[in-house]
């Protein structure tokens, strides 16, 4: 009786495994199919119409200060690294470590990666660029990253064959690390 006890609950236990496991990979397939923004949508529209300004109500003069509510709020102007790339878009990701910035980006590694952009005519994701010490530790980065001096990015181009764009990017003069796996590059100078 006490083989039939364990068997019965051994079977529940893997149905119920193999449910969450279920669950666990529909969610990450859904996840999965979420489109990747592009540089525009990551940075914003290049030229954007303002919005009209407010007129005032009739009886005030036109050069009476509006009310309190009706300011509009000045839009913050992004910081542009080159003609298509924020430098927000190079920022360390580390949630808060560095503030952001714990070493300049190179401006050599800047302008190849915008001739690189220029060669596809679409955008170029970064998906890293600067990194603290302790961020290029939580992903795996090797102690002498050229990340943590300013001197390299991983980046990807969608639709672009990662043979394709490490091909490109050697020849504007950046040294290459292809990742095919994971559908990326590593440049540095």
């Amino acid at each position: 009786m006490k083989n039939i006890y364990k068997t019965i609950s051994q079977r529940l236990i893997l149905s119920v495994l193999l449910l969450v496991s279920c669950v666990f990979l529909i969610g990450l397939s859904l996840r999965a199919e979420e489109p990747v923004p592009t540089a525009e949508q990551a940075v914003g529209e290049p030229e954007q119409e303002l919005p009209a300004e407010p007129e005032a109500p009739a009886g005030v003069p036109e050069d009476a200060p509006l009310p309190a509510e009706e300011v509009p709020e000045a839009e913050t102007p992004v910081l542009m690294a080159t003609a298509h790339f924020a430098m927000e878009e190079y920022r360390c990701d580390c949630g808060g470590y560095c503030g952001g910035w714990p070493c300049p980006m190179n401006p050599a590694l800047l302008d190849k990666i915008e001739a690189l952009r220029g060669v596809f005519g679409q955008p170029v994701i970064i998906t890293s660029g600067v990194r603290c010490e302790a961020r290029n530790a939580e992903v795996g980065g090797v102690a002498w990253s050229f990340h943590m001096r300013g001197c390299a990015a991983d980046l990807y181009c969608p639709g672009v064959a990662v043979g394709e764009l490490a091909g490109a990017a050697k020849d504007v003069g950046l040294n290459v690390l292809p990742y095919y796996a994971h559908g990326y590059i590593h440049v540095e100078i």
